[in-house]
């Protein structure tokens, strides 16, 4: 059977309408007609004039043939958009079935499998204690139910809701609405009903800003419900919208909901969220309630719950069912193809991930709008969740109101509506003195259609309120303002810092909080687009919302190490010692140059390294020097070497003199396993990558030895000139620790400068695993990281030398930094950088917290848990173990079950795939020819449970590719 139309008909060249003048907006003959047909009531004419003439997904037709995007959907109604053809098709199959179009209460299977549906669509603790009533076929019917419910139950007759609030406009859904122009002329509403404040923080009724607002109205909310002179009878429920629609686009803060449900609870209070426009995913949540993790006692739902067609919903915990037979009733609860299109729709939303989508295409939108408004003097705030945004709009002029804030200016809103239309963009408005700009686009919108609508909306508002005005020049008399900016001595000196680091912190916890994968999902490109589109030249932010900004998009799009799945990487989580002295150490600002820079930093460092050379036992004439990580300890290693070397042969001064004429003939030895920073440091220092002879290794990824010998014995006979041989604890891949001892012997019988990169295995120094970095003593220079198994924040290194005498090699003269008359030390003579960062802080204040002991058990359990990771995936049909661990990495390939699969390939994908969709951030490698995913176990606190867990995970993704 064919559809009720072609939508192949709809002129939709592309997804997006092609607008190449203004849209013609004036009356035509439909409009005209309604005029004259219809009542004085109508309300959305008025603001959107369009006759519809077919519509499909996102885009509206009207009867001249214009095209829209439309970001209204019928008040949030139309989740799927406009004419799905798999709803099209739901209501098809249900008239031929020859069911009945209602049937009052009486069940069907459609009825049977709606109900199924939305149950699953609820979260498990909801879900499993809870029972559903059909109301009649509009929200405010499903409000209504829950007023009599609740009174009903607690045997009171005081209901409390909020300022701004929205529930119907039947008699007891408008005695609690906030609108007082919409209920100015009715009279007789429902009495007893009491507001509440609702956290609002851009016209916060307490004068306060962000969450210091909604923790006020929580105080003012609980003192009132304890306060036995307030006036106000205990009510026998509280009725709110997790996210205010009408009431502008607010939402309140999970904490403030959380809070809300305790307070209810304590006081006996039911608790009724009003889902009808923010729920079924429009908020990136299956319902709006769930970020805060609480439960109601009664849930109302209609709307996009019918996929739409009409129908309402009361979901509430079956303790508080106290309906006798038939006491609430409605004629057209039954609506059975309002139940096929809505079991349809979930069933659509859930396969589709549209959930998902609408939290990152929201999150997309709102960038681009906040984009916009720092290009125009006219939006106030954008806020909301999800796909459900609101733009507040305000004078351009920076007028104020008498409490100080922000004029709203509602003339402007409606003509930035209009100019919007007259563009191809279809959006509501709403909230105080109708002034905010409603965004409610379908689930379904793409990122090329929100371009769109930010083009549109952005050509509507330069149209209307015109650019932002011109920031004239800073005058001697403003310079007091830049003051903000900095960090100042003396009394209150600190107090904006103080402010922003808190504000920080919470910002930065509230992303911990809510990490659930180790990598958000938000496809790249996306990602990419959304920073790149960050404007750097134009009107600067206040810090506060660059700080909430970066939270959004930064942090909460960050690869997260401390996630259980993020295991790819030599790339720890910090240690708590180590975080707080980053802010001791960006704060301070110290250069790690000269003491009168760095006064206490310059003790602090080479406290550190001294004892370093200690815990390494190198002996008395050892020294060292802080550097970014292994890259750089590893390049001044040998480019100490180098040197050493070249004045060893021929008393020739690279420093001075530039390279030798042998140069050409000098050669470093290494294995095949070692890092590619071998390489790159003689290409640095002029040699080239050919002076790099890298020995054939064991099985296990240990330099050969014996092939060791061989390599120098053949490199002197041709003439060349070995002159160093690095030895590498824990190779990246395997985390093989080569034979440090033997190649200490070698290097002593050969005269080779023997440099040990210890940078991932060399923090066994301090467990009881040690005695497998024996030799290490006798090098000449080491690398160590503490950015990888000393657990601290990047960057942070050290190169050790055996002989302090050999950084003479790097001692360059500069009058203003190591004046030779100075008496204290200064740091720039062991360095090749100049300016160098004060990182040996966070170690000191590491040690002095976590100290040897807990760091030496924490690698005991690292080492001995990835043995028990590869035995778990050895044990695992579909996993195929590739070398047996040295370290804490396991390599390992997907191999599945199908015998004809391309598995390199796979492998590959599959890394991929877990990292974009976020389920696992895996490492790939290559293992005698075969491409390895690996873990890099680095995290002292995850259990065998994250790992079967993980590897769960992995198998599912593979199964679906």
């Amino acid at each position: 059977m064919n559809n009720v139309f072609d939508l192949d008909e709809l002129k939709l060249a592309s997804n997006i309408p092609v607008v190449h003048e203004l849209y013609d907006l004036t009356p035509d003959e439909l409009l005209l007609s309604q005029e004259h047909y219809e009542s004085e009531v109508r309300s959305y004419p008025r603001r959107l004039p369009l006759a519809i003439a077919k519509a499909a997904g996102v885009m509206v037709e009207d009867t001249r043939g214009q095209l829209f995007i439309d970001c209204l959907a019928g008040a949030g109604t139309l989740a799927l958009g406009y004419n799905h053809p798999e709803i099209n098709q739901a209501i098809i199959d249900q008239l031929q079935a020859g069911l009945p179009y209602q049937t009052l209460d009486i069940t069907t299977p459609t009825k049977d499998k709606f109900i199924r549906e939305v149950m699953s669509f609820l979260p498990d603790e909801f879900a499993n204690n809870a029972c559903i009533q059909f109301c009649g076929p509009s929200g405010a019917d499903a409000v209504e139910a829950a007023i009599k419910l609740a009174k009903q139950t607690t045997g009171r007759n005081t209901m409390a809701a909020f300022h701004g609030a929205y529930h119907g406009m039947t008699n007891g859904t408008m005695a609690m609405m906030g609108n007082l122009s919409t209920k100015s002329r009715r009279q007789g509403l429902m009495s007893d009903v009491h507001f509440l404040p609702f956290p609002y923080s851009l016209r916060c009724p307490f004068g306060l800003k962000g969450d210091e607002g909604a923790k006020q109205s929580l105080r003012y909310i609980e003192r009132m419900l304890s306060d036995d002179e307030s006036g106000v009878q205990k009510p026998a429920a509280i009725i709110v919208e997790p996210v205010q629609g009408e009431g502008g686009v607010i939402p309140a803060p999970a904490f403030w909901l959380q809070e809300l449900r305790r307070i209810t609870k304590e006081q006996g209070i039911l608790l009724i969220l009003d889902e009808i426009q923010c729920g079924i995913g429009k908020t990136g949540h299956n319902f709006a309630f769930e970020e805060a993790g609480i439960t109601p006692d009664i849930l109302c739902l209609s709307k996009a719950v019918g996929g739409g067609l009409p129908m309402s919903l009361l979901i509430f915990n079956k303790s508080i069912d106290t309906w006798l037979p038939g006491e609430h009733t409605g004629t057209f609860r039954g609506n059975q193809l309002a139940m096929a299109t809505g079991a349809t729709a979930l069933e659509i939303i859930r396969r589709d991930n549209l959930v998902e989508h609408a939290q990152k295409a929201g999150q997309y939108l709102r960038e681009g709008i906040e984009r916009i408004a720092q290009y125009t003097d006219c939006i106030a705030e954008v806020r909301g969740k999800g796909l459900m945004l609101g733009v507040e709009i305000v004078k351009p002029n920076g007028a104020k109101n008498k409490f100080g804030e922000p004029e709203a200016d509602p003339e402007l809103t409606v003509n930035i509506q209009r100019a919007a239309l007259e563009r191809g963009l279809i959006i509501e408005k709403g909230g105080r003195q109708g002034s905010v700009l409603r965004f409610l686009p379908p689930l379904i919108i793409t990122f090329e259609q929100i371009d769109f609508v930010l083009d549109a909306l952005s050509k509507a508002i330069i149209a209307t309120a015109g650019p932002a005005k011109i920031v004239e020049p800073v005058t001697a008399n403003e310079q007091d303002d830049w003051r903000s900016y900095f960090i100042h001595t003396g009394e209150g000196g600190a107090d904006q810092f103080e402010k922003v680091l808190n504000q920080t912190t919470q910002v930065l916890k509230n992303v911990f909080e809510e990490t659930t994968a180790p990598y958000s999902g938000l496809d790249p490109e996306v990602l990419k687009s959304m920073i790149y589109n960050i404007d750097l030249d134009h009107q600067q932010l206040p810090i506060e919302t660059v700080i909430e900004q970066t939270g959004e998009l930064i942090a909460k799009n960050s690869i997260m190490v401390q996630h259980p799945h993020c295991i790819a990487h030599l790339h720890t989580p910090p240690l708590l010692p180590a975080v707080a002295a980053e802010a001791f150490i960006a704060s301070l600002n110290q250069s790690m140059d000269s003491w009168d820079q760095a006064s206490s930093a310059t003790f602090v460092e080479q406290k550190v390294v001294d004892w370093l050379c200690g815990v390494y036992n190198l002996g008395e004439q050892a020294d060292g020097v802080f550097t970014s990580g292994g890259t750089q300890s590893n390049l001044m290693g040998l480019l100490l070497a180098r040197d050493w070397a070249a004045d060893t042969i021929s008393g020739h001064n690279i420093q001075k003199d530039g390279l030798p004429e042998y140069a050409s003939k000098m050669r470093i030895l290494c294995s095949k396993k070692s890092h590619f920073t071998v390489q790159k440091s003689a290409s640095l220092m002029g040699l080239g990558e050919h002076a790099v002879e890298c020995v054939d290794t064991n099985p296990d990824g240990t330099i050969k030895i014996a092939a060791l010998v061989k390599t120098v014995e053949t490199l002197k006979n041709e003439g060349l000139l070995p002159f160093a041989l690095v030895g590498t604890a824990g190779t990246t891949d395997h985390g093989a620790i080569d034979d440090l001892a033997n190649m200490a012997d070698i290097a002593e019988q050969h005269n080779l400068w023997l440099h040990v990169d210890g940078a991932y295995g060399g923090a066994l120094i301090l467990s009881r695993h040690k005695t497998r970095l024996h030799g290490i003593e006798k090098a000449d220079s080491v690398s160590v990281d503490f950015h990888k198994l000393f657990f601290q924040p990047i960057s942070c290194g050290a190169v050790l030398l055996k002989d302090k005498e050999n950084f003479k090699y790097l001692l360059h003269h500069a009058d203003y930094l190591n004046r030779e008359d100075d008496l204290l030390p200064n740091l720039v003579d062991k360095s090749i950088a100049t300016t160098k960062r004060f990182d040996a802080l966070k170690v000191l204040m590491t040690m002095q917290c976590v100290g040897t002991q807990a760091l030496g058990g924490m690698y005991d359990h690292l080492l001995g848990q990835t043995q028990q990771v590869a035995d778990l995936v050895n044990n695992r049909n579909e996993f195929e173990l590739l070398a047996d661990p040295a370290l804490s990495t396991v390599l390992f390939r997907y191999v599945g079950e199908k015998p004809d699969t391309d598995i390199d390939a796979l492998n590959k994908k599959l890394r991929i795939e877990a990292l974009v969709k976020g389920v696992a951030v895996l490492g790939e490698t290559v293992v005698d020819g075969k491409v390895a995913l690996k873990f890099t176990i680095l995290n002292p606190c995850l259990t065998m449970t994250d790992f079967e867990l993980l590897l769960n995970n992995i198998n599912q993704l593979a199964l679906t590719l």
